[in-house]
């Protein structure tokens, strides 16, 4: 099986470090992509807080899928400092977020005989991207006359996500590049003003969102 979601949250924060930790977490499961196997594991939380010492693993098996965990769920806790997080700039704390998952996942190698090579090759593509996660949500999409195309651009970040529409011509020069909204950090959230890509004429992109009357944020080039 591959991993499908990894959580860094802390019991006494209100949601905030899980809040904040989805840019990384999610660029890492970006870049590992789908080659990454484990033999029981499809999630991972790990639970941050000063009151642990050094790394343990807790395993959490469900009957079956929830809303909450998956069926094969690693539970670890994970020595970390909430107060001095705090006290970070967001650089800073996009760079302690990364080096606390990658102890974890490091941890998580030894323990369970993963690929500790693939683990520290990913963290050394985020760290040469410096912890700034942004990708293409499509596949860019032609005009009609084939001369330009088009796609959402998503950059997750500490404290909102953000949308883009972009505009390329057949040699990837960026004609335009709008931004759609500015989101709090949920995915369904950004993921509902990504419903349809469709080119309106030549010179006019439009994104529908999941609006039941069309609604859709457009750019002429």
């Amino acid at each position: 099986m591959f991993l499908k979601n990894i959580q860094l949250i802390n019991d006494h924060d209100g949601g905030e470090l899980a809040e904040q930790s989805l840019c990384i977490t999610e660029m890492f499961l970006w870049e590992l992509g789908k080659k990454f196997k484990t033999n029981d594991c499809e999630a991972i939380i790990f639970v941050c807080d000063n009151k642990f010492k050094s790394f343990n693993l807790l395993n959490i098996e469900q009957e079956s899928h929830d809303v909450l965990f998956y069926k094969h769920t690693y539970e670890v806790e994970t020595p970390f400092d909430l107060n001095d997080f705090n006290s970070k700039s967001p650089h800073e704390k996009k760079i302690i977020m990364a080096n606390t998952l990658k102890s974890g996942m490091l941890f998580l190698c030894e323990k369970k005989i993963w690929d500790k090579k693939q683990v520290e090759d990913v963290f050394t593509e985020m760290e040469e991207k410096g912890y700034v996660h942004q990708f293409k949500a499509w596949k860019p999409k032609f005009s009609p006359d084939r001369k330009k195309k088009a796609y959402p651009l998503v950059r997750l970040d500490l404290y909102s996500f953000k949308l883009y529409l972009v505009v390329e011509d057949t040699r990837k020069n960026v004609l335009s590049k709008e931004m759609v909204v500015e989101t709090d950090t949920f995915i369904d959230e950004l993921s509902y003003y990504m419903h349809e890509l469709k080119w309106l004429s030549n010179n006019e992109v439009a994104l529908f969102t999941r609006a039941h009357k069309s609604t859709y944020f457009s750019t002429v080039i």
